[in-house]
């Protein structure tokens, strides 16, 4: 098995192989910080935590590097409009920043933050409203965080050097790019120079009479009035701001080198943003400049227009407050990356109610294992150094914890499974099936009604990687606990986390933290009083105590916890 994905450049499958052994150095384009991160966001940046996450499962080490356009026309004028300032900001799209719904966006959004004054003072607000929506998502942090704004010496340097080897040209201190002096121009969209369509970035109001051709692209601007403005030291182009597209090439290089492994964003960004920084980092760079792009695609919202008069608009926050990130982050997984991800409220609903197979085992094996009395042995095995197993065991690191015990056969065919249909260009919804057949079988394999603290039998007698384990008998404590780590940590590379000190303190440590999360996790410091009500409502059962059992049951269901009765007990959930 090895990890093959779709190349944009190269319209197709690639084998994925890192510059260097052991190390994949991504950049990822972030927001333009002029207003919140919205669901279709929320979509982009949840894949590339899950590709993160699943080159980590490959036991490679990443440096992650994202950045914040923090200066830009439609920022100014945001900031004009809302407060005033930077009054002779540029033009930007008709009708997307003045309206009041974007307004509000921007308010709601950053409740509770210090109240911004002007542009840079709008774009840390909307850094930290970025910041607060990726941890709601479980996103992890990145290696780095960028600001456009603090690379500029690095993006005049690199203005100047595409002047001196003829790739660009300056009319009235503003810097163009000639797009006529890259052979290669269009290699990454498909789109040839006829089919540019001009002001395509929608970031400006342009006027092509001053270009020498239309599909040219600014690299430099010169500031007026009120503008931020830095100081180039050519008289040609002696103050301004940068473009768009110069930023990105400028950060992604001085943070990964001259030549990386994966450059990617929205499908958005690929024309003209990844076009163009190409063209601009290739004379310079060398090609190819990046090894490979990815390009997750779009939410389809099925024709439902969303907006605040509506009452129907969905932040990131709104989504993880409704239905949970765990939910959440499965739901995006439901779809490969590549297509369009059908959205709407019911289809969420759908996809929990498959993810709910799931989570009721994963609360089984919880319910079993808490109050285990052998729980402290853990796995009892030994493991190897993933580099000193062979190629094929290698992956996960931590593998001798799931193929453990009385169901290490499914676990072991499970993760096979996993791993094929992620080294198939990303293909989670065959990821998600694999986790619905390992379900499946486990609940036939009879896995409900394992009690703890007993032995079982091998249902093959194979003694283990190693024979490094009993041939014939298993504990039932550690067999439960093997199933449990195994879900949770492929669960994990999904981005779908379930962090419990007790039976995975390996895992748990790099999970967001189970006090900060929404959902049931937010509920684990009242599981002992929760549990203490349950306890009461059986023991009203007991004594044909039926009015106080409902009420105790009414008072649950009020809180919003669902109780759900088995013949091992009751079991809640939200």
């Amino acid at each position: 098995m090895a990890l093959h994905v779709y190349n944009t450049l190269t319209r197709r499958k690639e084998l994925f192989t890192a510059a260097q052994p052991n190390v994949v150095r991504i950049y990822t384009c972030g927001l333009t910080v002029y207003a919140p991160m919205h669901i279709g966001h929320a979509r982009t940046y949840s894949f590339w935590d899950f590709f993160r996450r699943y080159l980590e499962y490959l036991n490679y080490h990443v440096l992650s590097v994202i950045n914040y356009t923090d200066i830009d026309d439609r920022i100014m004028q945001k900031a004009a409009e809302l407060w005033g300032t930077d009054s002779d900001a540029g033009s930007a799209r008709p009708g997307e920043l003045g309206s009041p719904q974007r307004q509000s966006d921007v308010n709601q959004a950053a409740e509770g933050l210090p109240e911004a004054v002007g542009s840079v003072d709008l774009a840390e607000k909307m850094v930290a409203v970025f910041r607060r929506d990726c941890r709601r998502l479980k996103i992890k942090d990145y290696a780095a965080y960028t600001r456009a704004t603090d690379f500029v010496q690095g993006q005049i340097d690199l203005a100047a050097k595409l002047i001196e080897l003829g790739h660009a040209y300056v009319v009235d201190g503003e810097v163009f790019y000639s797009v006529d002096s890259f052979p290669g121009y269009g290699k990454l969209s498909g789109r040839t120079i006829e089919e540019q369509e001009v002001g395509a970035s929608g970031r400006v109001t342009e006027d092509v009479s001053r270009k020498r051709n239309p599909a040219d692209f600014t690299l430099w601007k010169p500031s007026e009035g009120k503008q931020p403005r830095w100081e180039t030291g050519y008289p040609d182009w002696p103050q301004g701001r940068p473009g768009w597209h110069l930023e990105c090439s400028v950060m992604s290089t001085t943070m990964l080198g001259s030549h990386f492994d994966v450059h990617g964003g929205g499908v958005d960004n690929m024309f003209p943003h990844h076009e163009n920084e190409i063209a601009q980092s290739e004379p310079v760079c060398g090609a190819p400049w990046v090894r490979y792009w990815l390009h997750p695609e779009h939410l389809d919202l099925r024709g439902v227009k969303m907006s605040k008069s509506l009452g129907n608009v969905i932040s990131p926050g709104d989504l993880v407050n409704d239905y949970g990130d765990q939910a959440v982050r499965w739901f995006f997984s439901t779809t490969h990356y590549r297509s369009k991800l059908p959205f709407s409220p019911d289809l969420i609903a759908s996809s929990l109610a498959g993810f709910e197979k799931i989570s009721r085992l994963l609360k089984i094996l919880e319910g079993k294992l808490s109050s285990a009395p052998d729980i402290e042995q853990g796995v009892p095995v030994a493991g190897l150094y993933a580099s000193q197993r062979d190629e094929t065991q290698s992956v996960p690191r931590l593998r001798h914890y799931y193929n453990y015990g009385h169901f290490g056969e499914l676990s072991t065919k499970f993760m096979q499974r996993f791993r094929e249909a992620l080294d198939d260009d990303l293909n989670t919804p065959q990821a998600a099936a694999a986790f619905f057949d390992y379900v499946g079988e486990l609940y036939s394999a009879g896995i409900e009604s394992v009690p703890v603290g007993a032995s079982l039998d091998s249902p093959s007698g194979d003694a283990g990687e190693g024979g490094s384990r009993p041939a014939t008998t298993y504990s039932s404590t550690a067999s439960l606990l093997s199933v449990y780590r195994c879900l949770t940590r492929h669960l994990y590379v999904l981005g779908v986390e379930y962090p419990n000190e007790l039976l995975y303190p390996q895992l748990a440590m790099d999970c967001f933290p189970a006090g900060g999360a929404e959902g049931e996790s937010a509920l684990a410091p009242h599981k002992a009083f929760i549990d203490a009500l349950l306890e009461a409502r059986q023991q009203a059962r007991r004594d044909k105590d039926f009015a106080k059992s409902d009420m105790i049951r009414d008072l649950l269901a009020g809180a919003g916890l669902q109780v759900e009765d088995t013949p091992q007990g009751p079991r809640w959930s939200l």
